[in-house]
This record gives structure tokens, sequence and C-alpha cells, in this order.
């Protein structure tokens, strides 16, 4: 498959590339008026265009063709973000590449709270689904601990590293729309672990060693694949 682009501005049966999407298929790539391209909207539908119009920041096409794929992730990952701005960035990357349905900044006890560039993120996630051929584009948003774990899933897992609940730790369940918590670095608190588990949520294994966040939740996604 030839390079994806990545558009929400759809008209009928026109579609535009605007802004850096633009810049990357006219100046970077070098398209030409005539040529046919492939564009995604991040909502499962893939669009064969003609290129009609160009200039370094619009490019105007024509839908020669639209394909619709359902969407097969059904695994919504909660997880406590870093301070770190690289490791935040890169775990939202392969969560994305590797296939995740929403993606959630958990706010716990012990989360590192900062700020965070929402917009950077999503350009993130963009990138990542166009390099990993997928065509959903996962929300990602913020939710507190609290609020979230009243949220109804098929299969609610929690994982931790608090021993006195190692009894209770399973293998992930393969089907239906699943949730997966994933702490801070100082690890959920007690009290947040019996307040999940008293939701119905699972221990979830991740296996012996200890893990940074980041790495935690691309394991825990991982299990499900």
């Amino acid at each position: 498959m030839n390079t994806i682009f990545f558009t929400t501005s759809i008209h009928d049966k026109t579609l535009s590339l605007v802004d850096q999407e633009a810049v990357h298929c006219a100046l970077v790539l070098r398209k030409k008026v005539g040529d046919i391209i492939q564009v995604i909207d991040g909502k499962g539908n893939i669009y064969k265009c003609g290129i009609d119009q160009m200039s370094r920041r619009t490019v105007l096409c024509t839908i020669i063709q639209c394909q619709f794929y359902a969407q097969t992730e059904q695994i919504t990952i909660a997880v406590a973000p870093t301070k770190n701005r690289d490791r935040l960035e890169w775990m939202i990357e392969k969560l994305v590449e590797i296939g995740v349905s929403s993606i959630i900044l958990l706010q716990t006890t012990n989360t590192e709270r900062n700020r965070t560039n929402y917009e950077r993120l999503e350009k993130k996630a963009i990138s990542a689904v166009k390099q990993s051929l997928r065509f959903y584009i996962p929300p990602i948003k913020e939710m507190e601990f609290e609020d979230l774990i009243k949220q109804d899933y098929f299969n609610k897992f929690i994982a931790h590293c608090h021993s006195e609940f190692e009894g209770n730790k399973q293998m992930p369940i393969s089907s239906g729309n699943t949730l997966i918590l994933i702490g801070p670095e100082g690890d959920f608190t007690e009290q947040e672990v019996k307040l999940a588990l008293n939701h119905n949520f699972i221990s979830l294994n991740l296996g012996a060693h200890r893990l940074r966040t980041e790495t935690a939740a691309i394991v825990a996604v991982a299990k499900f694949q």
C-alpha cells in the first residue's frame, strides 16, 4: 500500500488535505495533479482520490472510491501518564500501532500531575495510524480514577504490584470490550486497588518483573492481541 494521508475535510465527493498533510503530499512526496492517492478519515473509511488542485498548504481531490473497515480493536487502555513528555509520546505511538480503541490518561492519587498537550498527542496518534496502516484514530482523553472504574465494560482489569492481591491475578479474557488500568510509577494505592476489585475488576498478571508505566501498558495490550 502506498503512502496514506489523513483528513477530516470531506465534502460529498471531494476532500482536501491541509497544513502538514498538504506539505507532505505536495513538497515532500512531490505528488502532481492527476496523481491517485489514498486518504483516511480516522473513522474507518479509506478514500481513493484523484488530485485536482495543489498548493503548498492545500491539496484538493475528487473521491473516486470509498471503502469502509469495521473496527476490530476493543481495548481501552487507561494509564497514569508520566511527566516525561518523550516517554508519554512514545507510549501513545506504540499503543496506537499495536491497536487500541481508546486511550485514557488516568488521574490517580500518585499520578505525576502536569499539563498535557493533547494536540501534540493527537498528531502522534495520527502518524502512528498512518504508519501502521490502521483506519481508526483512538480518542485520547483524561479521566479521574473514581469516575472510570464505574464505567461499564465486558472485561475489566487492573495491573498493580500489591502482593496481598496476587492470589486474585488472572490472565486476560479475549472476547468483549475490555478496559485495562495501568498505574503510575508509584503504583495504585491499596485503597484504589480494593475499590477497583469491588467494582468487578480482575487483577492482571504482567509477569514477575517490575515494569515502567509505558512498558506495562504495551505489555498489557499485547496480551489481548
